[in-house]
């Protein structure tokens, strides 16, 4: 094709006939830059294809860390009505004329259970993004406003049930009388060898004494409001989960193809 042209121009040269060499050169000049510019529009094209195929690709792995979230915020909510159920079993034992230690240490023991496991976002995808300085990438600047407040208020949620579950751990460590408040009771046979538990077994009280039961009572009504008020919690993390995810969502071509 160079050759052509070359030909083309000498031809011209050799017949004298300037006027058209330098419209020809001209001519060839034009072709030449609109190639150039042709060439850089299919490049900025093929880089922004890129670039809208790797911010597809951000929102629908976004979207999966909050489906995650999702998953993961119901089974701690489930937990924690196992909790409540437990702590309102064990007031009922404590309000009897007659309580069953047993029964009011191993409800008191499940309503405690686990109590510090708290929601932890999964926010890997976004933390890569912004490690990798790709955080601009995600044009939808709401999108990353409301993952950033997303996150924040998450972090508030949980810094509010520590600090509700330390008021309780609190006072259950200047609780003394640990023989008398059944947790003893439900645990010492899966713990002691049978010498220890016969020992254990006489040595235990069957029934709560009077002047520690006022103070159990008001330690699980405590209890079981902190527990309310922790799956109220909760409930408000899963509202806010499924905004976001709502958002996502739309921004999400490739699940939305797929629904």
């Amino acid at each position: 094709m160079i050759k052509f042209f070359r030909r083309i121009r000498l031809t011209l040269i050799e017949k004298n006939q300037m006027g058209k060499y330098f419209k020809y050169a001209i001519g060839e000049i034009l072709l030449v830059v609109i190639g150039i510019l042709i060439a850089l529009q299919i490049n900025n094209w093929n880089e922004s294809r890129k670039a809208s195929k790797l911010e597809q690709s951000y929102y629908c792995l976004l979207l999966d860390d909050i489906e995650q979230d999702k998953v993961l915020i119901k089974a701690l909510l489930k937990n924690n009505e196992k909790r409540i159920e437990s702590s309102h079993r064990a007031i009922a034992i404590i309000q009897s004329e007659n309580a069953n230690l047993d029964e009011l240490g191993k409800e008191t023991l499940l309503s405690r259970r686990d109590l510090l496991e708290s929601f932890i976002p999964n926010s890997s995808t976004y933390e890569d993004i912004k490690s990798s300085g790709n955080i601009n990438t995600l044009k939808d600047k709401q999108i990353r406003k409301s993952l950033n407040q997303y996150l924040k208020k998450v972090e508030g949620f949980n810094n509010t049930m520590l600090a509700n579950v330390t008021l309780i751990t609190d006072r259950l460590t200047k609780f003394e009388d640990w023989f008398s408040n059944g947790v003893v009771h439900s645990s010492y046979k899966e713990i002691f060898p049978k010498e220890i538990q016969d020992q254990l077994s006489r040595d235990l009280p069957d029934n709560i004494r009077d002047e520690i039961k006022s103070r159990l009572y008001e330690d699980l009504v405590i209890e079981g409001i902190m527990l309310r008020r922790r799956s109220e919690l909760f409930e408000t993390m899963e509202d806010e989960v499924d905004i976001m995810k709502s958002k996502l969502t739309k921004r999400c071509k490739i699940k939305n193809k797929l629904n």
